[in-house]
């Protein structure tokens, strides 16, 4: 007597330490058939009995209530039934009373069915209506109501195994062409990672790197110039978990059974990687104004090496120029200025490693990556001129004028409009003085001297010989016409010349004296 109450106490502590929601194991092979035992009845929710449904492979559960169930009947291995079934197998209950675990777990399989189907075939609503109402409080509906919305939410462990990044490159170390870090991102694997390459020469290495690997090509492998095509595999497995129903005839039901079929499926990633064993490679070469927005045609630009030898020698148009270079230190140069802009006095030095990248020596003699080297330009100053009448100070439109430089070559030629002039000059110093007057104007002798700083700054020659800061060139003319010379003799010339001078300076010293006064 003291023995079974001993035993009934340990029972009861397993039920209380184990009971409630349980997980099973999945099994790697199921059993081809089953075949059922007798028949007995349970019933946990009034008026709504479940037939025991036992084999000799332990418990099934029917998917098809209305179809027949009998002892002695073979049901064969047939398909896998839909994915949140292996919620319920995984989750199958343990209140440690068989029978309601069965019932439970066959009532929760009828009402996912039924979700499936969108139907009421298996369970009327009135049990469905009741399971919910009760779910909160009672043991039997509250196991089945979760059960069954376990299985309908339920979402299959997505497995992942991804090469990234995608654009693999490789550089020059030592005697191997050695890729970037590759990582493999993975989710919900159960095997190892595999690697494997296909199409790399003989000594290619694949080598653990941080969190990731590296993939390594002897350079002796590959020919100057040529390169191949390396493809990275990586493999491994995941667990993929699937339920099957067992069926005898369409006369009888499809029953599921109690175990999940554990399955290893191979995944894998792969990619294809080149690698080039160039020795010549493009560099871009842009010609620029100050604000790098677009490419300057005309300037005259040349790139040397470090020995000074001139390797490419040509004209900027609206493309940036591409040339092959090999690694090695360079210098690009300007010889002539684009029109417009002032000539670039600036050297630009640069290098091309061994992998094409491409570095510019900057202000502290470092050199720092650059995607393509800049020789940038800065428009010529600009100067202004203004031809006025010397009274209203107005715009005066019809003069020609002519500026010269300090050499006293002719710069620039141009008739006046009634607008101001402005002119893009060199620094340096000018002059400007007319050729022919507008009409209506007396012809001005005056010979105006400038100069134009590097820095844009324009200075003026005034009368003492010093340069005044300006911010224009101003001519002026004086109204009047032109006195016609008479082409007789030479005496008639002079009295005519010495009449009008006369004339032109009786006029002046009347109009002086009525000024003054």
């Amino acid at each position: 007597m003291k023995r079974n109450k001993l035993m009934t106490f340990v029972f009861m502590l397993v039920v209380l330490l184990f009971g409630g929601i349980a997980s099973v194991s999945a099994a790697t092979t199921l059993p081809d058939n089953v075949t059922s035992d007798n028949l007995r009845e349970v019933e946990y929710i009034k008026n709504f009995p479940v037939i025991i449904k036992k084999t000799n492979r332990g418990y099934v559960y029917c998917l098809n209530m209305s179809h027949t169930y009998a002892a002695g009947i073979t049901f064969n291995k047939t398909g896998e039934v839909a994915v949140g079934y292996n919620y319920i197998l995984n989750n199958l209950p343990n209140t440690g009373d068989a029978d309601k675990d069965f019932y439970i777990a066959q009532m929760a399989v009828w009402y996912y069915e039924d979700y499936l189907n969108n139907n009421n075939f298996n369970l009327v609503p009135e049990v469905k209506k009741y399971i919910v109402r009760h779910k909160d409080t009672e043991e039997v509906s509250k196991a089945i109501y979760n059960l069954y919305e376990g299985a309908k939410n339920y979402k299959e462990p997505v497995a992942k195994l991804e090469i990234s990044p995608r654009d693999i490159t490789f550089t020059k170390d030592g005697e191997y062409f050695v890729s970037n870090e590759i990582k493999i991102n993975t989710a919900n694997l159960n095997g190892n990672l595999s690697y494997s390459l296909t199409g790399s020469p003989a000594g290619s290495k694949i080598v653990k790197s941080g969190e990731g690997i590296r993939v390594k090509i002897p350079i002796d492998k590959i020919g100057n110039n040529k390169q191949i095509t390396v493809t990275l595999n990586v493999g491994s497995t995941y667990k993929s978990q699937r339920g099957y129903y067992y069926f005898y005839n369409d006369n009888y039901q499809k029953v599921l059974y109690n175990e999940l079929l554990d399955k290893n499926v191979s995944i894998q990633d792969s990619i294809k990687m080149v690698v080039r064993n160039k020795t010549e490679f493009e560099v871009d070469i842009s010609k620029s104004d100050i604000t790098q927005s677009k490419e300057i045609p005309g300037a005259t630009l040349v790139v040397k090496d470090k020995t000074g030898k001139t390797l490419y020698n040509w004209i900027s148009t609206t493309e940036v120029k591409k040339i092959i270079l090999t690694e090695g230190e360079y210098s690009l140069s300007e010889t002539i200025a684009p029109v417009g802009y002032k000539l670039s006095t600036t050297t630009i030095e640069f290098k091309v490693d061994a992998n094409g990248s491409v570095y510019v020596k900057n202000e502290k003699g470092n050199y720092v990556a650059v995607d393509k080297v800049v020789m940038i330009n800065v428009l010529k100053d600009v100067v202004t001129i203004a031809k006025k009448d010397s009274k209203t100070d107005v715009l005066v439109a019809g003069a020609t004028l002519v500026i010269k430089n300090k050499d006293g070559n002719v710069v620039k030629e141009f008739t006046t409009t009634n607008e101001y002039y402005q002119l893009t000059m060199d620094a340096g110093t000018y002059t400007i003085e007319e050729k022919s007057a507008p009409a209506g104007y007396i012809k001005s002798n005056e010979i105006i001297t400038f100069e134009l700083l590097d820095n844009g700054t324009l200075k003026i020659k005034d009368k003492n010989g010093d340069f005044i800061e300006s911010n224009l060139v101003t001519f002026y003319n004086t109204k009047g016409e032109e006195v016609p010379v008479p082409a007789t003799a030479a005496s008639s010339t002079l009295l005519i010349i010495g009449g009008l001078v006369l004339i032109i300076g009786g006029a002046y010293c009347v109009r002086k004296t009525i000024k003054e006064c």
